[in-house]
């Protein structure tokens, strides 16, 4: 366990005795995917650090952030008595080590020196979350005034993709492919600098795929898909494109992407509707002058 604290950041400044102590009131924590480590209003007395897989933080069914090994959440227990302000959701199968607030509060005051560098990083830390929530919440903000614009589907799916190329800095390309209620198939409503996956291929991922996140790595780049959904129901799918596979995208950026993909199918579904609303009057029209 120790080894494996060295390399949290947030423990850098924590001498190997100082750990050896620390492991004292470390509990491990098992959590297969899909279990719900805390719901949003429980009483919040731990905070967690990821030993092994990752962890949704969501509200109502939203993904606000996502933990990987390493990161620690639910750390705000330790600074203030509240209620949790969002559920925590096990991604895959997920190992924690889960410390008591109250403990670890002793713990840091019996060590002042490494307490202190411990609030330090972690101000630093929530210093680089806001930052980070900043520019998330600028991207739902943006995307929403596009779904509520008077667009037909080709132009919506345009704006909001130059809007996440914009926004998601390592993307080099993207796609928009709307699932036809007609005809069952997808149709590509909009590609921008697409180098990768051509739409034939992208669709036969996302067939494979059943409705998940897409994930495609190959020699000249890789492939980040997410569902366009309402509800439950999947109304097409978003692609994003980057060139270098030396770094995947970063869990900021599929955040930005899967809210995005999260916002737009109420859009989706009004310009269906204004497109069979328009059919409508124009055959009637039609026929008016048939008479």
């Amino acid at each position: 366990m120790i080894e494996k604290l060295k390399n949290i950041p947030i423990f850098k400044a924590f001498p190997e005795e100082v750990l050896k102590e620390l492991t004292l009131y470390i509990k491990l924590e098992n959590f297969k995917e899909g279990d719900i480590i805390f719901s949003e209003g429980d009483e919040g007395s731990s905070m967690y650090i990821i030993k092994e897989g990752a962890v949704e933080i969501k509200k109502k069914d939203k993904i606000l952030t996502l933990f990987k090994d390493g990161d620690m959440f639910g750390e705000m227990a330790l600074f203030e008595k509240g209620k949790r302000s969002a559920d925590a959701v096990s991604k895959y199968n997920t190992i924690l080590y889960k410390l008591n607030s109250q403990d670890f509060k002793r713990f840091l005051f019996d060590h002042p020196q490494i307490g202190t560098q411990f609030l330090f990083d972690e101000i630093q830390e929530m210093s680089r979350r806001l930052r980070k929530t900043s520019q998330y919440l600028i991207t739902v903000f943006e995307t929403g005034k596009i779904v509520g614009g008077n667009f037909n589907l080709n132009e919506m799916a345009e704006k909001i993709l130059n809007k996440l190329l914009e926004d998601v800095k390592s993307a080099t390309g993207g796609m928009i492919l709307l699932l036809n209620p007609f005809t069952g198939m997808y149709d590509v409503a909009c590609q921008l600098n697409i180098n990768i996956l051509d739409p034939e291929k992208t669709i036969e991922l996302i067939n494979e795929n059943n409705g998940n996140n897409i994930y495609h790595t190959q020699e000249s780049g890789i492939v980040f898909g997410v569902p366009l959904k309402e509800e439950k129901k999947i109304l097409g799918y978003i692609t994003m494109e980057k060139k270098d596979t030396k770094e995947l995208f970063s869990t900021d950026e599929e955040i930005i992407i899967t809210a995005v993909g999260n916002q737009v199918g109420l859009g989706i579904l009004n310009a269906y509707n204004k497109q069979e609303e328009e059919a409508r009057i124009r055959l009637q029209q039609s026929k008016m002058k048939g008479y």
